[in-house]
């Protein structure tokens, strides 16, 4: 019998993701993915790339050209590139490799890798990011989430001004799907809601002879929800809507409304004698620090409203605490786990403001960490490695030659 047959099929498993073959085509497939993801970004946009090549459902992706042309190369998505490479790593690089302290070096540069890839995949799954506008001379200490929408409810009180509102959170409303239905109650209040209609990504459209419904959608004060194809240059043009039906205690219907992320206004209502406000809008943050705004100076791409480059002066206030910072596009400003990104920018009106990325990501700090790890580690293998050839060369100098 042949050595090849005594093998077990687990240990030609194991061989195989352990393998240093494995390791080069891994990081020859991230090569490639992000030389055409650097590329592709530039007319498909920062967030669209990222879906394409690294997000989580990505499995296949196909290189595409400006004009659309699509390149004939098939690459596997870099999320599971990487999901790859960490059992790699840590099989080869950990497992397999031999241990002792002529090993010590590459051993812990090895786990410094792992450490790294590790924090991507925290980053991916834990990560929250919010966007925070602050007018120059104004402060603010909420941001507003990207992705994650609230459905919120108040009543106006005589003055007409908004009392607090009740919230059907977001976690309601994600996995919702349009021929679903939501139905809410509220402490404070004492009529029901029904959600129905929800479409993730939506555009709101007025009715008319040059703008009807395509698939029957409802008519509501001559507006309509229609299905919408994902922006993929511009994430924050992404809008949800929905219908909603309000209800008396018995369950009768009083009035039927529309609902859609872009719109800046509430839609109101009346019920018994009070007016009510409804408002689909992007979840509020808190932050626990205060953002003032002293001045945002910037400039734009010739000819264009492109921003070029923008900065912002300010002092951000923690318990009665206060740090001035200069927060420029790529060096952000950090407080107890959030990072303060310089996002957007804009001079025009009578008053300049800077949008500010917020984001709060438990593994931020883990790369720094892991590449001063890895460098430690090689250093310690280098230095090794000098040592014994230095040993071993003077040895070599100290044995008497042969008469």
């Amino acid at each position: 019998m042949s050595e090849s047959k005594k093998i077990s099929w687990g240990v030609k498993i194991y061989r195989f993701f352990a393998s240093f073959q494995l390791a080069v085509v891994c990081l020859s497939l991230l090569f490639l993915l992000t030389f055409f993801g650097t590329i592709e970004q530039k007319w498909n946009g920062l967030y669209g790339t990222i879906e394409k090549y690294f997000d989580l459902d990505s499995f296949i992706v196909i290189p595409t050209l400006a004009s659309g042309k699509v390149i004939p190369i098939i690459l596997p998505g870099a999320y599971w590139v990487i999901v790859v490479l960490s059992i790699n790593m840590f099989l080869g690089g950990l497992v397999k490799a031999r241990k002792g302290w002529k090993k010590a070096g590459t051993l812990v540069s090895h786990f410094a890798i792992l450490f790294m890839l590790i924090a991507g995949a925290v980053s991916s799954v834990s990560k929250e990011e919010g966007k925070m506008i602050v007018y120059q001379g104004k402060k603010s200490d909420y941001a507003q989430m990207y992705h994650d929408f609230d459905i919120e409810v108040f009543r106006y009180d005589e003055k007409g001004d908004r009392e607090t509102p009740a919230i059907i959170d977001t976690k309601y409303l994600t996995d919702l799907e349009p021929l679903h239905e939501l139905e809410a109650t509220f402490e404070k209040f004492d009529f029901i809601f029904q959600v129905d209609g929800f479409q993730k990504i939506s555009e709101l459209a007025l009715a008319s002879p040059d703008s009807k419904p395509q698939n029957d959608e409802e008519i509501v004060d001559g507006f309509f929800i229609s299905k919408a194809e994902k922006n993929v240059k511009e994430e924050g043009m992404n809008m949800p809507g929905c219908y909603v039906t309000v209800k008396d205690n018995d369950g009768k219907a009083i009035q039927r409304l529309i609902l859609w992320g872009g719109n800046p206004f509430p839609v109101s209502f009346s019920y018994e004698g009070a007016r009510y406000g409804v408002s689909l809008l992007r979840k509020v943050w808190p932050m626990p620090f205060e953002v003032e705004l002293h001045k945002t100076i910037g400039e734009y791409h010739p000819n264009t409203q492109i921003p070029r480059w923008f900065q912002s002066d300010i002092t951000k206030v923690s318990d009665g605490e206060r740090e001035d910072y200069e927060i420029v596009m790529n060096e952000p400003a950090r407080h107890g786990g959030y990072t303060i990104f310089q996002a957007d920018w804009s001079d025009n009106g009578d008053t300049p403001y800077s949008g500010f990325a917020i984001v709060k990501n438990p593994s931020d700090k883990w790369p720094e960490y892991a590449l001063y790890v890895a460098t430690l580690g090689l250093l310690f293998h280098f230095l090794s490695m000098l040592w014994r050839f230095a040993g071993g060369s003077s040895r070599k100098k100290s044995i008497p030659s042969a008469p």
